[in-house]
């Protein structure tokens, strides 16, 4: 689990030739402006991290996990699905789930971002330290899609609260397609703004749990610790039931591969190294 100056996100894998770490996380964690000015088409984009400056706006676990550092990591952009005009504005309150997600590289560099935020060096090839005593970011599969009915532990840091800055988790059950469809019509009856937002199954899930503000960016994990999705928004609780939805781990691998199924043989020799092994 990563902290964001805004929000939180995940590392996904270190499996990466490179040695770096890929993250994911929601595109409005990031604010409006970051991939494009307000209010104009953002189209989808696969490119190599190591041609970008690093912002130094992440803060994972000490390797050792006693807690977030604080010191920052970079977050170098690698990928970023298309996002309409019409949702690039209003901090992306409108922003479908289709279009809520990214993927970019992590190194090893740390930063200190007291007064003056620095400039992170390029790209660091070397192994990324993380707290991980299991090994899911190093093992075959790092993803996987869940059933309906699974349980999912949920993850992100909380920026409001009682809890704001620490860790928060939850465990939830994974809807079926049907009972998410039911889940929005009675949101929409409610008036809860998460009902006028259609599901669309083969992008989200819908989750019966509970997240707190902060958490968008964080992720969904199964029982074998395997990222299953990107928590992006959630509904009011209602009458003790909250719904969290989450970009599916499957979508957005098959987004990132469709990409680079699209790049040049000389560009794809470049960004395989910052990819899992076969992706």
């Amino acid at each position: 689990a990563v902290r964001q100056s805004v929000g939180s996100a995940s590392i996904w894998s270190r499996r990466a030739e490179a040695g770096s770490g890929l993250l994911t996380g929601a595109v409005h964690t990031l604010g409006v402006g970051w991939f494009g000015p307000e209010g104009t088409d953002i189209p989808e984009r696969m490119s190599n991290p190591a041609d970008k400056t690093g912002v130094p706006r992440l803060f994972l676990f000490h390797p050792d996990g006693s807690g977030p550092d604080e010191l920052a990591s970079p977050l170098f952009d690698m990928y970023n699905p298309a996002i309409p005009a019409e949702v690039n504005q209003d901090a992306f309150r409108d922003v479908l789930p289709r279009n809520d997600f990214f993927v970019a590289v992590v190194d090893s560099q740390k930063l200190d971002v007291g007064l003056l935020a620095p400039t992170p060096e390029p790209l660091v090839n070397e192994t990324l330290p993380l707290y991980d005593p299991a090994g899911v970011t190093t093992t075959e599969p790092t993803h996987a899609d869940p059933g309906e009915g699974d349980l999912v532990l949920l993850m992100g840091f909380a920026s409001t609260g009682d809890l704001a800055g620490e860790l928060a988790a939850s465990v939830g059950r994974v809807l079926s397609d049907g009972e998410a469809q039911s889940v929005i019509e009675m949101l929409a009856n409610a008036q809860d703004e998460e009902g006028d937002i259609p599901h669309e199954p083969e992008v989200e899930m819908i989750i019966e749990a509970r997240a707190v503000t902060g958490m968008s960016g964080g992720a969904a994990f199964n029982r074998d610790g395997q990222q299953v999705g990107i928590l992006i928004r959630a509904s009011d609780v209602h009458d003790g039931t909250q719904y969290v939805r989450a970009v599916r781990m499957a979508y957005v691998v098959a987004r990132l591969a469709a990409a680079f199924d699209d790049l040049s043989p000389e560009d794809q020799a470049v960004l395989q190294q910052y990819l899992e092994p076969g992706n």
